[in-house]
């Protein structure tokens, strides 16, 4: 199994896992991290449950594609998107707007983003180099 394959997998996981915690039990889930669950919030966790679909979606559809432009497109795209999840939960973090619980998804983001970006990197030079 090669490193794309390994973690879209492990992506696609994640978010599924997400849209399920966010569409079933927002409440709890926002509870989790320290914040209070109103009507408001309850409403955008399961909006937002979608794009957690979404990308488990193309996580999955993508982990058989070999090396191209779309999946370099995928993998900077999901790269971006974990490393800027890393980012706000830390933002919010050191305002002190969540709980230390938070630390385990910017940790899970971190590492997921990171990986994507340095297969994006070395793929992008290995393309450079053959060229």
């Amino acid at each position: 199994m090669n490193f794309f394959k390994i973690i879209s997998v492990v992506t696609s996981l994640l978010f599924i896992y997400l849209f399920f915690q966010l569409i079933i039990n927002s409440d709890a889930f926002v509870t989790g991290l320290g914040l209070h669950p109103s009507e408001t919030v309850s409403i955008l966790c399961r909006r937002t449950s979608i794009f957690m679909m979404g990308i488990s979606v193309l996580m999955l559809s993508s982990i058989n594609l070999q090396h191209s432009k779309a999946r370099q497109s995928i993998t900077l795209a999901t790269g971006i998107t974990m490393i800027g999840l890393a980012c706000m939960g830390s933002f919010e973090l050191i305002r002190g707007t969540v709980n230390t619980s938070m630390l385990t998804a910017i940790a899970i983001e971190t590492i997921l983003g990171t990986s994507f970006l340095i297969l994006f990197f070395i793929n992008r030079k290995a393309k450079i180099s053959q060229s």
